[in-house]
């Protein structure tokens, strides 16, 4: 009696629960992109600081990958204004081991560096 009463409960709710499930599978799906601490947005921020505001250096993409690991590509007028903008990225805080990738061309110049993000900045425990 007791075991044909539970099987009659759950075929009451069986489907709720596989509806649930596939709420679950989304969120876990997506919820890197909803990150509460808004990592990529800070990340984004300090990137863009590094660029000039008059459009000579320009990033095409941005990738963040891991938790940490940042990789840019774009194209500067020429190498002024690229060595210009590599010196202040060095100096932006969260930023640690710059390294370029890629450097092609003398006007304009392709370029492609990555980078670590240190939330908190470079001295950050």
């Amino acid at each position: 009696m007791q075991l044909w009463r539970l099987r009659s409960q759950w075929s009451e709710m069986q489907a709720k629960v596989h509806e649930l499930e596939t709420f679950q599978q989304q969120i876990r799906k997506f919820r890197p992109w909803f990150d509460e601490s808004l990592r990529s947005m800070s990340i984004l921020k300090q990137l863009t600081s590094a660029f000039p505001e008059d459009g000579v250096v320009y990033a095409k993409t941005v990738e963040i990958r891991d938790p940490n690991t940042v990789t840019c590509s774009g194209i500067a007028r020429d190498n002024q204004s690229w060595l210009r903008t590599y010196e202040r990225l060095r100096a932006v805080e969260g930023v640690t081991d710059l390294k370029v990738d890629r450097i092609q061309g003398k006007s304009p110049v392709q370029f492609t560096f990555d980078f670590h993000w240190v939330e908190g900045g470079k001295h950050a425990n």
